[in-house]
């Protein structure tokens, strides 16, 4: 039985706590355009409905940010980040990596470096098609 069969989530005082750690990449159907690069504790499933849905641009990003977000189709790629790696660090070296930082940025020998290489090789193979 895989481990994704059960769940559990959890709801303190009306409020979803956090339960893992992502990043997510936002890439645009039709151009392969990267739109957006997001980390949460949060499920990825949750955080892209609350992108889409909330009118607090702190909370709907997407929304705020991203020109004719409703009526443009994303696909969203979400790496799970392994406990004791910094999220936000991961985010900050693809960012760089994408947007023309340099490759020794990326941490060579750590899981840091590790998940941020195989996020930039489903990234570049989506891109390129293949």
């Amino acid at each position: 039985m895989s481990a994704d069969v059960h769940r559990e989530i959890r709801v303190l005082a009306g409020r979803v706590q956090p339960s893992g750690s992502w990043i997510y990449v936002w890439m645009d159907l039709e151009t392969n355009e990267i739109v957006y690069i997001g980390v949460t504790g949060f499920d990825p499933e949750l955080r892209t409905h609350l992108h889409l849905t909330s009118e607090q641009p702190e909370v709907g990003r997407v929304r705020a940010t991203v020109p004719d977000y409703d009526a443009r189709d994303f696909d969203i790629l979400a790496f799970r980040v392994p406990p004791g790696v910094d999220r936000s660090e991961v985010k900050a070296v693809v960012t760089a990596a994408l947007t023309g930082g340099s490759r020794a940025e990326i941490p060579a020998s750590s899981e840091t470096g590790a998940l941020t290489e195989e996020i930039l090789r489903v990234i570049r193979k989506r891109q390129s098609g293949s």
